[in-house]
């Protein structure tokens, strides 16, 4: 039968290569990633024909017990015992790179009726003879408005209680199947229902993020935002850009799809993002501020880890993680780029001219990939002119001066940790240049001092962190200009 929500999957022109399909009887081939859509259409065709759908999944079928051709030729003969429409899902299964196997394909050519095929990649009959056309259509990621449509649908079913919330964003932000939408509500609902109090857009963020299938776990670091924009110790110049990227991101459906700018002008969805400065500057988090802001999943991967010495396996590294990211909806934040990066225009060897080609495969990937991609370096004077060209932002991370120093002593030091009167933040932030991430360090050692020596930070616990930290940057460590002690009371 035909589901109450086939028609919405199936689009008009979909709809019409079908049922004109039908008349000259070729074997209907489904490729893609949308199996919720590839389903949908043959629950349509069935319907339109008034037949039975006989599904079978050949993935489950086909193992210990059956080949491939044996599983075809039993679904094949059950569809004409029982007079359905065969339907043959997981064909992937029987493929051997990319090709049909020609006993199969024969057994599908001599069905004499109907017969529609289902797999996610693409496969070819080069140079097999056949005595029937094949027809193919492809069901891939639903566009923006399906999307939307889908949430909306989806939302209306399982939870009819009215709601304000706005799908938009979450439209826009997620590049999920049919499939992965309707059970995204689902979950979200189960959410909510746990809770006790109405549904939110966060459920269904939360839900969206649980049903990208991310198996980059294994080769990244999930990074959960800590942080906010109020946190962002930086200029404004800086603020703007990292807010310009957040736009960009949420405004790609409208641009690329709605207004078709993306036929003429700009063919990736993906945003390549530079962020240079030395360490400890904001780069990170400032892309957890980004991951927060868009409510999509962040990993970060060291690439000193990815670059290999030996030749061709950093692409391979680069490519796995690029695969599984694929359909991970997820932001993914490069850190220690410097290991890729030398003076790209000076080549001095040959180990030299195969780490341009290694950098060239990334660029290469970074603008294939369908999300935002964060590069970090400390070097930007590595990265020659034409690499910055093909980022959509390249955003610089100045050394804080002492406005902005004070500014993150006073941001980072939390209200909740008990603070003695002698604590001069602003000596601190004129005395030493030091950089955020080197401030957070001294914070938090200076409160474990704290927490066994007095119970409230003082500023001789701050003072000594903070020599501590220098002398782990390797910077000579002079003596204060004034004296710090430990304060009874």
């Amino acid at each position: 039968h035909m589901d109450n929500n086939a028609q919405l999957l199936t689009d008009s022109n979909v709809q019409d290569n079908l049922q004109t399909a039908t008349e000259h009887q070729p074997v209907l081939i489904f490729f893609g990633a949308d199996a919720g859509r590839q389903r949908a259409a043959a629950q349509f065709l069935a319907a339109h024909s008034n037949r039975a759908l006989l599904e079978a999944d050949l993935n489950a079928i086909t193992g210990d017990k059956y080949t491939p051709l044996q599983a075809t030729r039993m679904i094949l003969r059950d569809a004409r015992l029982t007079g359905a429409m065969a339907y043959l899902t997981g064909w992937d299964s029987t493929l051997t790179n990319h090709q049909c196997p020609p006993e199969i394909l024969a057994e599908l050519c001599d069905h004499p009726d109907l017969v529609i095929v289902a797999s996610q990649a693409n496969w070819q009959t080069d140079g097999l003879a056949r005595r029937r056309p094949l027809e193919w259509h492809e069901f891939g990621q639903p566009t923006y408005t399906q999307r939307r449509d889908l949430w909306i649908h989806h939302l209306g079913e399982q939870y009819p209680t009215e709601t304000t919330i706005d799908i938009a964003p979450l439209s826009d932000q997620f590049y999920l199947t049919s499939d992965q939408i309707r059970d995204s509500v689902r979950t979200a609902v189960d959410i909510q229902l746990q809770r006790g109090t109405p549904l939110t857009l966060d459920d269904l963020y939360l839900a969206a993020r649980r049903h990208s299938s991310s198996r980059l776990n294994t080769l990244a670091q999930q990074i959960h935002p800590r942080f906010s924009w109020d946190d962002l110790i930086l200029p404004q110049d800086q603020i703007t850009m990292l807010g310009e990227i957040v736009n960009m991101a949420k405004g790609r459906s409208t641009v690329l799809e709605a207004w078709k700018v993306g036929k003429k002008l700009s063919s990736s969805r993906g945003i390549s993002v530079l962020f240079s400065g030395e360490p400890g500057t904001g780069k990170t988090m400032s892309a957890e501020v980004i991951s927060g802001a868009l409510g999509l999943d962040m990993y970060k991967i060291d690439l000193s880890s990815i670059v290999s010495k030996y030749i061709g396996e950093t692409e391979k590294n680069l490519e796995r993680i690029f695969t599984e990211a694929e359909s991970s909806n997820a932001i993914l934040f490069f850190d220690e780029a410097d290991a890729l990066f030398g003076k790209r225009s000076e080549v001095s060897d040959a180990h030299d001219r195969y780490a341009n080609i290694e950098t060239s495969y990334l660029l290469q990937r970074m603008e294939a990939y369908n999300g935002i991609t964060i590069l970090a370096t400390n070097m930007r004077g590595n990265l020659d002119e034409a690499f910055t060209r093909r980022m959509a932002f390249a955003v610089a991370f100045p050394f804080p001066d002492e406005e902005h120093r004070l500014r993150i002593w006073e941001t980072l030091f939390p209200d909740t940790v008990p603070r003695h009167d002698d604590v001069d933040l602003s000596y601190l932030a004129k005395q030493y240049k030091l950089a955020g991430g080197n401030i957070r360090n001294i914070i938090v050692n200076s409160a474990y001092l704290a927490a066994t020596n007095g119970g409230m930070v003082q500023m001789h616990h701050l003072m000594h962190s903070t020599m501590r930290e220098l002398h782990k940057m390797g910077r000579g460590v002079r003596q204060p200009d004034k004296q710090f002690v430990s304060v009874k009371g």
